[in-house]
């Protein structure tokens, strides 16, 4: 079986550690990309191609939020897992989730919330 790659996209250093480690403790053969905008999210995808999961953050710094960011990676990864983990709950955030076809994941992080969007 190949290895599978993730990209974490969230601002905080903390977040993404918890989810690499949720990621790791499941999944030990992963790869774990992670970027800390939506910028440099677009940067990690040119460099390594096939990414299996992504998990973006709603609210970072610089000019894309993740759902912005979840529509322009729609485009070449049409049928990736992509899950939306962010404090911002409101129903539009949610509803637009929905509309690009990506989960929706109430922070704070945790293994039960992020597990069963793996597989």
């Amino acid at each position: 079986m190949s290895q599978k790659k993730a990209l974490i996209v969230d601002d905080s250093t903390v977040t993404r550690l918890m989810i690499r480690k949720i990621i790791l403790d499941n999944f030990p053969d992963w790869e774990i990309l992670e970027a800390s905008t939506a910028d440099d999210a677009k940067t990690v995808v040119t460099e390594h191609r096939n990414i299996d999961f992504f998990s973006l953050d709603q609210n970072m710094p610089g000019t894309l939020s993740g759902l912005d960011l979840a529509e322009e990676l729609r485009k070449s990864y049409k049928n990736t897992k992509m899950v939306l983990i962010t404090a911002n709950i409101q129903d539009a955030i949610k509803n637009r989730a929905k509309s690009i076809g990506i989960d929706f994941v109430e922070k704070p992080v945790t293994a039960e919330k992020i597990i069963p969007h793996l597989g």
